[in-house]
């Protein structure tokens, strides 16, 4: 047995997570809690689960994005409408217009336009202030419609888009790490993956740790897949002490049990929120197992 770590990097080689067992029994000691403080979403007398790193990363990766694209699209789009100083602008310039009128001099079009923009009302609105940019307004500000107009749309969809892909991301499956079977089992969009826990493959990254599992493969039967656990949690700034707390944890389930982990009865976290559909478990999913 070696106490190297498989710090690989995430195009290194997997290598066996029980490799991992002795060496963490004999430098490293870890106490029962009544929240283990990580990923760990379930602890029973059979079952210990680790929450999908998915429930965060969405919010750090795809949200931002969405929230931006949503950001800019209202910015531009409140260019359609005139602003209190161009309101304002445009009373003082039908003041002009009148005393014009009452002089009999000649009324240029500029102030037909701001006669146009702000209506019988004299607050404007949409229609009345594209309306007067169109028949009235000078070629670059029609051409400046145009291309908000443009960018709008373009906006519009792609924060559409962004918006129906975050919200129609599953809640992922959970880990599960069944110790009176001593496998290791997840599904993915209805295909089953799992494997004995001696044979789960593993390689530490820079976000965390990449467990290797069979999954069902239409032309191959079973193929591996990568599953993704973050020790804390957290997307970022998972240190080698968090993840060597987390492989204790489970090491300590698997061969100690529950209380080893927790030192309640039972442990479990509330799941993830904010979801519009769930993974759901296949069915068969104790035979396929």
């Amino acid at each position: 047995m070696t106490n190297k770590r498989n710090k690989s990097g995430i195009y290194g080689k997997a290598i066996k997570f029980v490799e991992l067992r002795e060496w963490l029994n004999k430098t490293f000691t870890l106490e029962a809690y009544d929240d283990p403080k990580s990923s760990i979403s379930l602890v029973d007398d059979k079952t210990l689960a680790i929450s999908s790193p998915m429930h965060i990363a969405r919010f750090v990766y795809i949200a931002p994005f969405v929230l931006a694209f949503w950001g800019l699209f209202f910015s531009i789009g409140s260019s359609f409408w005139p602003s209190e100083a161009e309101i304002e602008v445009a009373h003082e310039m039908i003041e002009i217009n009148q005393t014009k009128r009452e002089r009999g001099q000649l009324i240029e079009d500029q102030f037909i336009y701001y006669d146009a923009m702000i209506g019988e009302d004299g607050k404007s609105s949409l229609k009345e202030y594209i309306n007067a940019i169109m028949t009235y307004g000078l070629e670059t500000s029609k051409n400046g419609l145009y291309r908000d107009f443009i960018i709008l749309v373009f906006l519009f969809i792609i924060s559409l888009a962004a918006t129906i892909l975050f919200l129609r991301i599953p809640r992922m499956a959970d880990l599960y790490f069944d110790r009176q079977r001593q496998i290791v089992y997840t599904w993915r969009n209805g295909k089953v993956a799992a494997c004995h826990f001696d044979n789960l493959g593993y390689r530490e990254t820079v976000y965390g740790l990449d467990l290797y599992l069979y999954r069902e493969h239409k032309k191959k039967q079973y193929w591996p897949t990568r599953v993704t656990v973050q020790p804390t949690g957290r997307v970022h700034f998972n240190t080698e002490d968090d993840s060597t707390a987390f492989m204790s944890q489970v090491f300590n389930f698997m061969d100690k049990g529950k209380s080893a982990v927790i030192t309640g009865d039972r442990f479990e976290r509330k799941p993830a929120r904010f979801y519009l559909r769930v993974d759901k478990k296949p069915e068969n999913f104790e035979q396929r197992v």
